[in-house]
């Protein structure tokens, strides 16, 4: 073998060697490739996936606030009161919480947190709303009373009844307006000069209010049942 079929050899086997170092590259280069995207892809998942929570908790939110924005007269528990005249009768003492009006009984001046509706012993009083008993009791001073807490913050308060009650009567009950929760009496002890009368008071969110300016005053029946 002379000296240029060596070179020719030679040159032959570099190339070759060349070859098989470019495709090894090439190999490498696409096995790295590979791999670098398998190791993308779980957090582009996790990406997508909240994304995907993202929306859907926006979307819940969005339901949520839609929800809140509803009509409130819809919602449940939530109903417009209408009151009536508890008795029928004469009003006989206004209401007046600021200015001192004249006591027959105790003879002297003093606020009057309430409305006297003068009518016949034994008349029956009507509850002037739905709503729950929250007290029945004799008050010292103010005679025999009921109170019925209504929706709203409202609560009325029935004074100066008989003793006796109508069946039923008691803290916890349900009333509707225009049932009998008593009967016109002279039990109050600080009103008893008065004509036999029922003594109302109103209160809204525990403040003190006119019954009148929600009570439209009319006659109502409330037969006499029974007297003392």
């Amino acid at each position: 073998m002379n000296m240029n079929q060596k070179k020719q050899k030679l040159n032959k086997g570099i190339g070759v060697a060349v070859a098989i170092l470019l495709a090894l590259t090439l190999f490498v280069t696409i096995i790295a490739f590979s791999v670098g995207k398998r190791t993308k892809d779980p957090v582009s998942t996790t990406g997508s996936t909240s994304t995907t929570k993202t929306s859907s908790t926006t979307q819940a939110t969005t339901n949520t606030t839609q929800g809140t924005t509803e009509d409130p007269s819809t919602q449940t528990g939530i109903e417009e009161l209408s009151f009536v005249c508890p008795v029928s009768g004469t009003l006989i003492k206004d209401y007046s919480a600021d200015i001192p009006v004249f006591s027959l009984t105790m003879e002297d001046y003093r606020v009057h947190c309430g409305i006297d509706i003068s009518a016949d012993a034994g008349a029956n009083v009507l509850a002037a709303a739905s709503g729950t008993i929250s007290k029945v009791e004799f008050d010292p001073l103010m005679g025999q009373t009921v109170q019925i807490t209504h929706n709203g913050g409202y609560v009325t308060t029935y004074r100066n009844l008989q003793t006796k009650m109508p069946e039923g009567i008691e803290v916890g009950a349900s009333v509707d307006a225009g049932d009998v929760i008593g009967y016109v009496g002279d039990t109050a002890l600080i009103e008893i000069s008065d004509s036999p009368h029922l003594h109302l008071e109103m209160t809204k969110d525990d403040k003190n209010i006119n019954p009148l300016s929600l009570i439209k005053f009319e006659s109502v029946d409330s037969s006499t049942d029974y007297e003392d």
